[in-house]
């Protein structure tokens, strides 16, 4: 009873922090809104997939997590998680710049459907947003994200250009229920790995890859 009663708490928090959330979204439209307003949202939305990323990992331990795949174009599904992603207004307004590096993406050649991926979408959209949510905390201005694909894997990066793991002022990215999240969408895919690094050009380095075949 006490656990029954304790998952319905967690989801009426989680509803009542959507409904949060969505106020927020709309205030966000009116015009000359204080940078505040903007900061709430953010950090109300992080809030709630925090909470959405405790209970799926919570549903894993207790019962297991099967994936719902589909065929999935993986670049569509790159600039519809930007799109939807709370991070997608930035942190210094305009001048901040989150996109799709086409430039960066890489498909094995003579793959049959290259560009495309049997995936569950939004298991992998939560492992993708949480470290979208990570890298627009550190980064400076500028998040790339982009994928590369061969015959029995797709690899997702997430690149920011902040300080990097191992900075001396110590102001590194966390890890935490994010990186836990991701350990377990790998889990549901059948294999793959997720982690977290120094990229080579500055600023930390997300990668995860499921496999797909």
């Amino acid at each position: 009873m006490k656990q029954a009663l304790s998952t319905l708490v967690i989801h009426d928090i989680k509803n009542s922090l959507a409904l949060l959330e969505a106020d927020l979204e709309q205030l966000n439209h009116h015009p000359n809104m204080p940078e505040e307003a903007r900061k709430a949202y953010q950090r109300c939305s992080e809030l709630k997939g925090r909470l959405v990323s405790f209970l799926t990992l919570y549903k894993h331990e207790q019962f297991g997590l099967k994936p719902n795949l589909a065929e999935v174009d993986l670049n569509e599904f790159l600039q519809d998680t930007l799109d939807v992603s709370p991070s997608a207004s930035g942190k210094h307004g305009h001048e901040f710049a989150l996109e799709v590096d086409e430039s960066r993406i890489r498909i094995a050649p003579g793959l049959k459907h290259g560009g495309t991926a049997q995936l569950d979408e939004y298991l992998t959209g939560m492992a993708i947003e949480s470290a979208l949510n990570n890298a627009v905390r550190y980064a400076a201005g500028n998040v790339r994200v982009w994928f590369e694909q061969d015959a029995e894997t797709v690899t997702f990066f997430v690149q920011d250009d902040g300080p990097g793991l191992h900075h001396p002022s110590g102001n590194a990215p966390s890890t935490g229920v994010g990186l836990a999240l991701c350990k377990v969408v790998v889990e549901a895919h059948g294999g793959g790995d997720v982690s977290l690094s120094d990229a080579q050009d500055g600023g930390a380095l997300f990668r995860l890859a499921l496999q797909t075949a």
